[in-house]
């Protein structure tokens, strides 16, 4: 059974009121850019987290190298768009209990407005590190879901503001608004299956409708 998995919600699932998440990315290689006010070390109530570019990071290295011979290997992101993508993109870790968790944040601008795609990618055990077995999302079928915020980045401090889930499965399942998604009615979720374009064009008509976010749904990092 396929599982639909967003592993961010380990850290912030006290904070959000609501989650919603996409199938599909909001980026693509021609359209993500990067903003340098991103990395650096952060610190989210007790947790700590890093965030680098993504090419330049041990994580990447990890996935494209083998540890035994220090070849390079086959990964994920060996395609030519995915590698253009992913040169442009960033990683986020921390620890949570005895994981360390991965996840990979892609930016991009709507109406001059800077959104961060999140998709996580790998929780590895502290115990055992390098141990794929002990690796979250190793076992079962997983489809990595991704969640998007609008960024709000000033001086120490950068804002995740979070789509709203509770506003936004209203307006679909009222039909206001018009965008494929399917409902789990067991966990009260929506998940969006609208593809990359209709997701932009999404974010672009309604990226300034405050609605779309709320105090409640934005976690606030502060740099250390």
């Amino acid at each position: 059974m396929t599982r639909y998995i967003f592993l961010f919600f380990v850290l912030i699932a006290t904070t959000l009121s609501s989650c919603i998440t996409s199938l599909h990315r909001l980026n693509t290689y021609t359209t993500v850019t990067t903003d340098a006010g991103i990395t650096g070390n952060w610190q989210y109530k007790d947790t700590r987290l890093r965030i680098e570019n993504l090419p330049a990071s041990q994580f990447y290295k990890a996935i494209t190298s083998d540890t035994t011979g220090g070849k390079e290997k086959k990964s994920a992101y060996d395609s030519k768009e995915d590698s253009l993508l992913y040169s442009k993109s960033y990683v986020i870790e921390f620890i949570n209990g005895p994981y360390q968790y991965y996840m990979i944040c892609s930016l991009t601008r709507l109406r001059n407005e800077l959104f961060a795609d999140i998709e996580p990618v790998a929780a590895t055990s502290l115990k055992n590190p390098g141990n794929e077995d002990e690796n979250l999302f190793s076992h079962g079928s997983y489809t990595t879901t991704h969640s998007f915020a609008k960024l709000m980045i000033s001086g120490n401090a950068i804002e995740f503001r979070f789509l709203d889930g509770g506003f936004i499965s209203e307006q679909l399942n009222s039909g206001r608004v018009a965008m494929k998604y399917e409902k789990d009615d067991v966990f009260q979720t929506s998940l969006i299956t609208a593809s990359t374009k209709d997701l932009r064009q999404f974010l672009t008509k309604y990226g300034k409708d405050q609605r779309l976010y709320n105090k409640e749904n934005t976690v606030t990092l502060t740099k250390i």
